[in-house]
């Protein structure tokens, strides 16, 4: 690639989620390669809150986004394009008007997040899934003497770093039986990242799984507002199936767990042992405050799980954190 850097317009009618999503991460990916704009012919006025969430849930600045006509770059003065994408069928089919300089024209089209419905993180999840795509997908190479566009599945982060900045971590915890540890643990961590807008998705399974998750690990987690309908204790056999989710973190939480021999898990994730007494140890009077105090110091942990920055870190700097962890 040469040394100049070349200017890159995205356009989508509204300029209010696509083409801000995609001129938000090419400026972050560029590497100073690139200078990206984006723009409409029949702008929204505003660009969607959930294109902002998802972006500064990305760590991504989003102070100078705003929804533009594309009027501004055809107009004297404007930056000169080397590159116009449409991301929107829409305005694929517009006659757009005559940008100086003669760019290169492509039509790189995504589904509208914009019209998804459901609850508010169905819809986040549309938006990450177009970032995911802008991201992932397309990349732009350019020579002195030409210049050409292509889709790559590669990552365009440094390759010692564990996984590109804008996938989800997902942890899975063990404990033999998967009843009480391992199940408070999914499900602070699961509380945690919602709550402090990390991408980090969280499961929990057993070597023998008891078939029930108990009471106590369910009151306690209820006690600070998480919702366990939907908790069930399960073979670590599930994660190793084909379609389960890719884990990058293996968490044991249990002395036991931490000692077997566990399946192969897919993608060779990181793996560390937490080790939590078992309060279900406890004679039945001090459950209640043994599972409270066993949730407490799982949350601890895994507050200082959510702060790391999962997405740059290699593996030998993940290793080193989550030891660290252990240690706290």
């Amino acid at each position: 690639m040469s040394d100049k850097k070349f200017n890159v317009l995205f356009i989508c009618t509204g300029n209010s989620a696509r083409s801000i999503l995609a001129e938000a991460i090419l400026n972050q990916l560029g590497r100073g390669q690139f200078k990206a704009y984006s723009a409409g012919n029949f702008t929204a006025g505003r660009v969607n809150p959930y294109t902002l969430e998802i972006l500064e849930r990305w760590d991504m600045d989003t102070s100078s986004l705003r929804s533009k006509s594309w009027d501004e770059f055809a107009a004297p003065g404007a930056p000169q394009m080397d590159f116009v994408f449409t991301v929107c069928d829409q305005a694929a089919g517009e006659v757009c008007p005559v940008w100086p300089g003669q760019p290169i024209l492509a039509h790189w089209g995504a589904p509208d997040p914009a019209k998804a419905e459901g609850s508010h993180e169905h819809i986040l999840q549309e938006f990450r899934q177009c970032g995911l795509a802008a991201a992932q997908t397309h990349r732009i190479d350019a020579g002195p003497a030409h210049c050409k566009t292509r889709k790559t599945g590669h990552s365009t982060r440094s390759r010692t770093n564990r996984k590109n900045l804008f996938m989800s971590t997902n942890v899975l915890i063990l404990c033999t039986h998967n009843s009480a540890r391992s199940v408070l643990s999914e499900g602070m961590l699961n509380h945690l990242a919602q709550q402090y807008g990390k991408d980090i998705k969280a499961f929990s399974a057993g070597s023998a799984p008891s078939g029930r998750v108990n009471p106590y690990a369910l009151q306690a987690l209820a006690n600070v507002g998480i919702d366990t309908s939907q908790y069930t204790s399960k073979s670590w056999d599930v994660f190793t199936e084909p379609g389960a989710p890719k884990i990058d973190i293996v968490i044991t939480v249990c002395d036991s767990a931490a000692a077997e021999q566990c399946p192969y898990w897919p993608g060779s994730p990181v793996k560390t042992h937490w080790g939590y007494p078992d309060p279900s140890n406890e004679v039945e009077e001090n459950k209640p405050r043994a599972f409270e105090l066993t949730r407490q110091a799982i949350a601890f942990k895994m507050m200082q799980l959510i702060q790391l920055p999962l997405g740059s870190m290699s593996t030998a700097e993940l290793n080193a954190a989550l030891a660290d962890i252990a240690r706290s």
